[in-house]
Parts: C-alpha cells; structure tokens; sequence
C-alpha cells in the first residue's frame, strides 16, 4: 500500500500511521517543531492542524484564507513570518490546492520548512505536479471529509 500510494502522489517514500492527526504529529516532529516554535497554517482548517502543533510545545499562527479557494493566503503568511516560525502548514482544501509557488518563495526567503497537509488532496496537481513532487513533506488522511 505505502508504496502504491507513494507512487500515485510521485513521493520518493510513503508510511501508514493511524491518523492524519498521527501523520502531521510526526511530520512536525521530524521538522524539529517544538517548544519555542511557531507553525503558520490557515485559520479555516480541520482542528488536527493545530492540535497537532500544540501537542508537540510549539505555538500554532493563524492566518487568513483566500475567500475564493479557502486556502491560506500566502501575503498573511509572509506577513505572519517571525524568527521562531519554523513550519508553514498550507491544507489544501476540497481537491484545490494552496498557492505553492508563492509559499515555496517564502519558503526559500525566510528558511522556513513547508508541510503540507494534503488530507483533502487525494491524486490533486499543483501546475502539473502532484502533490509528492513539490519537495516538501504531504501528510494525508482518509477521513469521510
């Protein structure tokens, strides 16, 4: 399955864990979230998002969506950038996913780690690439959402 699963999104690897919740736990932690960090993810998500990131110590930082995608606008998450922002968590959200161009660059500006949470992006594409080719950790989920 891992392996399939990883082929069908162009990931390199795959592992199973009980949950998205699971799933984003541990991507966090193997970015080296925790206390004293900050996690930028958008204010119009599924609550794992935060929990998440609170479970590990670490300070989750809201910020506004795009009201016609829902997805995390990228100027407030250039705009919410401070030192101790260590992740930003766009969600892709209904099969759309987030800007990931502007993200990368701010990304790449600020050495701030991309994850995304991909549990609404099941086989989506960003400008041809699927979600495992956009070089940062997706973590999925198989809710009924």
């Amino acid at each position: 399955f891992e392996r399939e699963f990883a082929d069908h999104h162009g990931a390199e690897h795959a592992l199973a864990v009980t949950n998205g919740t699971h799933a984003l736990e541990l991507a966090l932690q193997v970015l080296g979230v925790g206390p004293g960090t900050e996690v930028i993810v958008p204010a119009f998500t599924f609550i794992s998002s935060s929990q998440a990131v609170q479970r590990l110590g670490a300070v989750t930082v809201p910020v506004d969506v795009d009201p016609h995608t829902y997805n995390i606008d990228p100027a407030a998450v250039a705009a919410a950038v401070t030192p101790r922002t260590k992740v930003i968590m766009p969600v892709h959200m209904a099969g759309l996913m987030a800007d990931m161009d502007a993200l990368a660059k701010i990304s790449a500006d600020n050495g701030v780690l991309l994850l995304q949470d991909a549990a609404h992006a099941h086989g989506a594409r960003w400008r041809g690439n699927r979600v495992g080719e956009l070089g940062s950790i997706a973590t999925f989920s198989f809710q009924n959402g």
